[in-house]
Formats: structure tokens, C-alpha cells, sequence
């Protein structure tokens, strides 16, 4: 009996370590390990900044793509606060196995498919871009009000909102479409994909079978720390796309796409979401850009395969071309 005790023992302490193992391999696939800058071939260069933060209780973090004549003109460049989804950071974006998107910026603005401009990516961990309830963590404050402040101080950007917009995906994607359309007069345009819009009164009133998703609970903690406990409407409502897009600005120029074989769309419904804002946007008439990309997926897949539309849509808007 003493022996199958120790051997049990033995099994649980080697599953334990196993599944670390695991969690910190997938943890280090979306995470940069190596925040030294990156020099490109062709003059760009990405960096990775920390900043104090009132907002965050201490420290702020960012990474920021420079545009390939920026070492070399002095000029000022028009900026893109980029986004990213839950389970990554502001290193994300850098990684190869996103298929290099500092390369593939580069060669687009070397190429004059892109003009050049300046890209910050916050590090928003998993707030979707929204102050707790309680107070405790300020992550739209740091994105609305501390981080253009600091950067456009450090970095040649050109300011005003005709140069100043807002890009995401997944949670990003949430995001940069909730900052823009409740923060009216600050942002000229918006792209957002594979955004995670919930089609339901809000993330916690899913239905019976979706919360019985392995996952639900995760989520529950997350949306609960963020909307209160109960979620409290009222401030959902206040930072929900679907209900901010009732009165959002006509001249704020918007662009949003998923694709058909988007992991979330069995898990919470997300193609029904995107569909209640592309209709909540024209029965308000606001003029907007919406692609479905039957096949593809969720995530930096989506944004590797659909950058070059999106950026340009947000620079045709800055050049007052929509």
C-alpha cells in the first residue's frame, strides 16, 4: 500500500512538471525572450521600451516599429497604436512565426505598397484594453492617455488626430474599435482583425452550452475582474463596440475582417458578433469596411495575410482619401 502511495506520488509529481514544461513552451512561443532592438536590412528598426505608468500601479511596456528612412530624414510620421490579443504581449508581433511582420512592413513601405509610418505596440495583457472595475488597473488610460503622451514626446510623430489611429487583433481587436468609437475626436481611423465582438447582453450571459466550455471559467475570472462581479451592465455597456457604434462618429473611417475558420467562432459565436456591428454601423450610418475571408483564421495568420489592406485603409484615411 506504502509502495502504490509513493509510486502515485512519483506520477503526479512527474505529470506536475510536465505540464509546466508544457505551459512554458507554449508561453515562450508568444512571447519574446530577446527584447534587444531589432535592425532590419533596409533601415527600420523595432524597439522595446518600458515607461512608468501611473495608470498600471508602476510600469508600462511598448514596442515600436521605425520606419525605414527614420534614421536618416528629419521628419515626422503619422502612428499606429497596434493592439494585440490575450495570451501575447508587445513582443508578439515580432515573432517569425507570425511571419515576420517587421520584415514584411519594411519591404511593403521600401516598396511603396504602405507610406512609411510609425507603429506602437502597448502591452495590454489580458484587459481588453479597459480599466478594472475597481480602479485597480488602468489599461485604456495608459493606452488613451499615457502612451501617446510619452511617445510623441520621445518619437518624430506627427500629432493631431488626422495622423493618429488605432489597429488590433482578437482582443486588440475589441480594443482599438471600443477606444475609437468611445473616444471621439482623438483617433481618424480604426482597423480591427478577427476583433472578438460578443453577439450577447455580455460575456458572462452566454448560453448553456458555451459555458460548459472547459474555458468558460477562464474567462469568467478574466471578464469578472474587468466588468465587476456580477458583471455590472452598465459599464459593459459603456465599453461594448455594439453599443458605442450607435453613436459613433461619421467621419471616424473603419475597417474590420475575421475569417470563416476562426477558432472563436465556436466558442463565442464571433462571426454573429461582427455581423450585429457591421449591421448596428449602417443602421447608424456610419460608412465602414467589413471583409470575410472564407478559410482563413483567427489571430497574426489573419493580420500576416490582410496588413498591407488594412494599414493602407488607415493611411488612405489619413490622407483624407477614404
Amino acid at each position: 500500500m506504502r509502495r502504490k502511495g509513493i509510486l502515485y506520488l512519483l506520477w503526479s509529481l512527474i505529470f506536475l512538471a510536465s505540464a509546466l514544461t508544457l505551459g512554458q513552451g507554449r508561453r515562450g512561443q508568444s512571447r519574446r525572450s530577446d527584447t534587444s532592438p531589432i535592425e532590419l536590412p533596409g533601415g527600420a528598426r523595432v524597439e522595446f521600451v518600458e515607461m512608468e505608468s501611473p495608470a498600471l500601479g508602476g510600469r508600462g511596456e511598448y514596442s515600436v516599429y521605425l520606419p525605414p528612412s527614420y534614421g536618416d530624414r528629419d521628419q515626422q510620421y503619422p502612428v499606429v497604436y497596434f493592439l494585440h490579443g490575450m495570451f501575447n504581449d508587445h513582443t508578439t508581433w515580432t515573432l517569425p512565426r507570425h511571419g515576420d511582420l517587421p520584415a514584411m512592413l519594411e519591404r511593403l513601405m521600401l516598396d511603396n505598397k504602405l507610406p512609411e509610418m510609425i507603429l506602437i505596440h502597448p502591452n495590454g495583457g489580458q484587459s481588453f484594453y479597459t480599466n478594472t472595475h475597481d480602479g485597480s488597473l488602468k489599461y485604456e488610460d495608459f493606452v488613451v492617455k499615457e502612451l501617446p503622451s510619452h511617445v510623441e514626446t520621445k518619437y518624430r510623430i506627427r500629432k493631431g488626430r488626422p495622423y493618429r489611429s488605432l489597429a488590433g487583433t482578437s482582443m486588440g481587436g475589441f480594443g482599438a474599435l471600443k477606444i475609437a468609437m468611445k473616444h471621439q475626436g482623438l483617433y481618424s481611423a480604426v482597423a480591427a482583425h478577427s476583433p472578438i465582438i460578443f453577439p450577447f447582453r455580455n460575456p458572462l450571459e452566454l448560453p448553456p452550452e458555451l459555458k460548459s466550455s472547459r474555458r468558460f471559467s477562464f474567462f469568467n475570472d478574466i471578464f469578472s475582474s474587468i466588468y465587476g462581479n456580477p458583471v455590472d451592465q452598465d459599464y459593459y455597456d459603456a465599453n461594448n463596440p455594439l453599443v458605442l457604434a450607435k453613436d459613433c462618429p461619421k467621419d471616424l473611417a473603419i475597417y474590420f475582417d475575421y475569417g470563416t475558420d476562426d477558432r472563436y467562432i465556436p466558442l463565442v459565436q464571433l462571426d454573429k458578433g461582427i455581423a450585429m456591428l457591421d449591421k448596428a454601423l449602417t443602421e447608424a450610418g456610419v460608412a465602414h469596411t467589413f471583409r470575410k475571408h472564407e478559410g482563413e483564421p483567427h489571430g497574426w495568420a489573419l493580420v500576416s495575410a490582410h496588413i498591407e489592406e488594412s494599414l493602407g485603409f488607415i493611411a488612405a484615411a489619413a490622407s483624407g482619401a477614404r
